[in-house]
């Protein structure tokens, strides 16, 4: 028997709907080439049998990813591919690729989601679906992001709280922004075995509609996920299904997934990062952080400093091919076993090219545009660009350091904007300070055991902890008064390896140098700690003494800040340690710490301390014996690499703020530290031109997303970081402003505003405005 439409759904709660599908990590444990070889492999079969047999059904996995490169190995298939899409028979989309959402910017999720859905509807139509199967947790402004392309409707597994008890809820945004989210009880895989062999099919499916059911009180027919990692579904599925006993009927996601309702439902606020029901293999955030530091360095490049300078100063469209490429490579890399560093060695030399090809196609543009601008700058002097929307007073170094003022998102030459200082830098008791900042702790390096694996942190049995340096130097570097400096050099001796009893007796002498650094006029500290790391299988972290005792932290990352406890929440098979993720700072006790790239922290020592990862050195991809893991989270690979021998250098700012939370200083600081003015050379016999001006936007907690030319216009996205209703003021070049949705489509009339718009916003609200 065999259910076939939506009445039947309804009528007989014993059912089941079975989606069959694969999920497809496009490089893992295997780099992306040898994976792409099995997806040709699986795709052609599946395909071939969809084409005969119209009672097939199949979802890729939400990500067009796994079709692009499909094609680009068949461009043959492309027709077969296109006609089962508009069928609606195989589903594709939304997504790009299926990213781990805490180790990207927001502004990369949101080109992905536009990538992906494009991309899906040139096929034929994407599924209208926020599908995450897979994600290490869920970042608060999800429902906001998929709301502003029109998706009611998720579907996730890990991270959902223990207080979730059926199988949908409304899942809420910081700005209040809901979809209704299906929960994945077991997983994507939950019904992978069901069709393994035909004699047990009844049994299997019984036992498997028993369980669903519980989650599903309300009756009805239950979703069954028939697939699992770069499985395929059996060849006789529809016949096996067509002969159960159980009433079941095949379907894609999308087509079992059509209620947006919200009404009734529990209701679930912000992030989601409980391990209650699944592992969120929270280790990912601070293994191999030199993809940390070069997808921040990537993003950074491509969104902030190439896209809206050639959308202001290079309207021609020549930067446009190459701005495309360069998100096109961002989006790859974003991927939850790419970024995270949990694949093998030989994928995360692949990533780390790729997301250098970012970084370069962004540098490229930039030098294109700056390379036009300074081309009226006579050779002995210099063009300062400044990469905010706000008119900001910063130190370049073109030689000597020099203090200039830049209009916003616009360009001065160095002679033009020199200006004096108002808050000279200086050096006083060994630290270096000015009127408005006096930092003194530059704190302290503990370096201990990890014995765990790219997923999970885990100490030895008997962890011995260092640090106590056996020797401490001072030394003076610069003096002001626009930069004062002073390094500070430790040394210790450090365990060379690990093992699960304890850490080894045989030790390497490591210095490690601090370098605290003052700007004039600057509200923060600057700081890098620079080491030759000589050791393996330990994890070095950099713990900051609090103002004053902390109960929560703020973490800024994908467009909010989230206030997270000093605890998670346990229950599967993982220990649910305090550990969590910031993109552009972490704040705790009144200490505010600037970030250049996303970084794990914990606060710790009963809220007195601010301990920052600089660097995590494990073994294994997964380790079957991980001690603070039940279940291994991958094939159990050595991935020497990951013990990230050699020199790192980690780079941050340091600010104290008043009040219970960070306010809109610490963003603006954020703002400032994460973005630097940026010197030229000039390339003219002679020229002096004025200085000139782009976007400037004015308004306490808005932060600038991006900036770019789309379809004639600029188009500008915008978020107000606050739980405050707050407004933005546009100042520019334009006579009309349009609100949009994320995915560019107008949600109302256009606007007079010749020259200035005044945008109202909602607390988190993300916006976007069109320019004409």
């Amino acid at each position: 028997m065999r259910l076939t439409d939506s009445a039947n759904d309804s009528a007989n709660d014993e059912g089941l709907v079975v989606v069959p599908h694969t999920h497809w990590d496009r490089e893992w444990y295997l780099p992306f080439q040898r994976f792409r070889l099995r997806l040709v492999g699986l795709l052609d079969d599946v395909l071939e049998r969809m084409d005969r047999d119209p009672r097939l059904r199949f979802t890729l996995d939400g990500q067009m990813a796994a079709v692009d490169d499909y094609l680009e190995i068949r461009p043959e298939r492309a027709e077969l591919v296109g006609r089962l899409v508009r069928e609606g028979r195989l589903a594709v989309g939304p997504w790009q690729i299926l990213m781990d959402e805490f180790l990207c910017s927001g502004e990369t999720i949101v080109r992905n989601l536009e990538l992906g859905l494009r991309r899906a509807d040139d096929l034929g139509g994407a599924m209208r679906l926020g599908y995450l199967p897979d994600m290490f947790g869920h970042i608060a402004q999800m429902p906001q992001i998929l709301r502003g392309f029109g998706i009611d409707r998720a579907c996730v597994w890990r991270g959902v709280p223990a207080r979730v008890t059926t199988h949908a809820f409304a899942w809420q945004a910081p700005d209040g922004s809901r979809v209704r989210t299906e929960y994945l009880p077991g997983g994507y895989g939950n019904a992978v075995h069901m069709f393994g062999d035909a004699g047990l099919v009844d049994e299997r499916a019984e036992e498997v509609a028993a369980w669903l059911r519980e989650w599903r009180p309300e009756g009805g027919p239950s979703l069954a996920m028939y697939g699992s990692d770069h499985t395929a579904p059996a060849a006789d599925l529809a016949e096996q299904v067509e002969n159960a006993s159980l009433p079941m009927r095949l379907a894609t996601l999308g087509e079992f997934l059509t209620d947006g309702s919200l009404d009734g439902l529990p209701v679930v606020e912000g992030e989601m990062r409980s391990h209650a029901r699944a592992n969120i293999l929270p280790g990912v955030f601070s293994v191999r952080i030199p993809l940390k530091a070069a997808m921040g360095a990537a993003e950074r490049r491509v969104a902030r400093y190439a896209e809206p300078l050639a959308a202001l100063w290079l309207p021609d469209g020549s930067a446009d091919r190459f701005l495309e490429l360069a998100w096109r490579k961002l989006i790859e890399v974003s991927c939850h076993d790419s970024v995270t560093g949990c694949g093998s060695d030989a994928t995360a030399q692949q990533v780390a090219a790729r997301m250098a090809e970012a970084e370069q196609l962004g540098h490229a543009v930039f030098d294109l545009v700056t390379g036009r601008l300074a081309a009226e700058v006579g050779r002995d002097g210099h063009l300062v660009v400044n990469p905010s929307p706000v008119r900001r007073r910063g130190v370049v170094r073109v030689g000597e350091p020099v203090l200039v003022e830049v209009p916003p998102l616009g360009v001065a030459t160095v002679e033009a904007a020199a200006v004096e200082p108002r808050h000279p830098a200086r050096v006083e008791a060994d630290r270096p300070r000015n009127d408005l900042v006096d930092l003194r702790d530059l704190g302290r390096i503990v370096d201990g055991g990890d014995i765990g694996d790219s997923y999970n942190y885990a100490p030895p049995k008997r962890d011995v902890l260092v640090d106590e340096p056996l020797s401490e130097r001072v030394e003076v570097v610069e003096t002001g008064p626009l930069v004062a400096s002073v390094a500070v050099t430790r040394e210790y001796r450090w365990p060379v390896e690990a093992e699960v009893d304890g850490r080894s007796d045989a030790s390497a002498r490591v210095a490690v140098r601090t370098l605290a650094e003052v700007h004039a006029d600057e509200p923060f500290t600057r700081m890098s700690v620079a080491f030759d790391n000589p050791s393996r299988d330990h994890r070095v972290r950099l713990h900051l003494r609090l103002p004053r005792r902390a109960a929560t932290s703020f973490g800024e990352g994908q467009f909010a800040v989230v206030e997270r406890g000093l605890t998670g929440e346990g229950g599967h098979g993982e220990v649910p340690l305090p550990t969590f993720s910031a993109h552009a700072f972490v704040a705790a006790g009144g200490l505010a710490v600037l970030l250049r790239h996303v970084t794990e922290y914990e606060v710790v020592n009963d809220g007195t301390e601010l301990a920052l990862t600089l660097l995590r050195s494990v073994n294994w991809l997964s380790r079957d014996d991980n001690g603070l893991r039940e279940e291994p989270a991958g094939p159990q690979v050595a991935v020497p690499d990951a013990q990230c021998p050699g020199r790192h250098v980690f780079e941050l700012g340091l600010m104290r703020y008043d009040g219970d939370r960070p306010g809109p200083e610490v963003l603006a600081a954020a703002e400032l530290y994460g973005h630097e003015l940026k010197a030229v050379a000039g390339t003219a016999p002679e020229g002096a031109p004025e200085p000139r001006s782009g976007i400037g936007i004015e308004g306490d907690g808005v932060v600038l997303s991006s900036l770019r030319r789309r379809g004639g216009q600029l188009e500008l996205r915008v978020v107000n970081e606050r739980p405050e209703p707050g407004e933005a003021v546009v100042t520019g070049d334009f006579t009309s402003a349009t609100r949009c949705d994320l995915a560019g489509g107008p949600t109302g009339e256009p606007e007079a505003a010749p020259g200035r718009l005044v945008l109202p916003l909602r607390p988190w609200e993300i916006a976007t405005v069109a320019l004409g």
